[in-house]
């Protein structure tokens, strides 16, 4: 089915109230760049989770001496991951 543009109007041919103002095209990019924003934002909180998640596993295989040599003790590991997440989200 085709459809075209009425001449001087803004209306589309056999179809009534179908008037637009050319911002279509600044709608449809602006919903895009939603969504590209969306992604990003899912594909960063995604990396800082494995990277949480990659960095507590490796705390938790070392032992104790290890952690003892680069100044943590087990029970501060909690609180170190937390400090690298609130450090990465600035």
């Amino acid at each position: 089915m085709h459809f075209r543009l009425l001449k001087n109007t803004n209306q589309i041919a056999g179809m009534p109230g179908t008037a637009f103002n050319g911002t279509i095209g600044q709608v449809a990019n602006a919903e895009g760049l939603a969504l590209v924003a969306m992604l990003r934002r899912a594909l960063r909180d995604t990396a800082r989770r494995w990277e949480r998640n990659r960095t507590l596993s490796t705390l938790n295989a070392m032992d104790d001496r290890l952690l003892q040599d680069i100044g943590l003790n087990r029970k501060d590991i909690p609180q170190h991951i937390r400090g690298m997440e609130s450090f990465s989200r600035r």
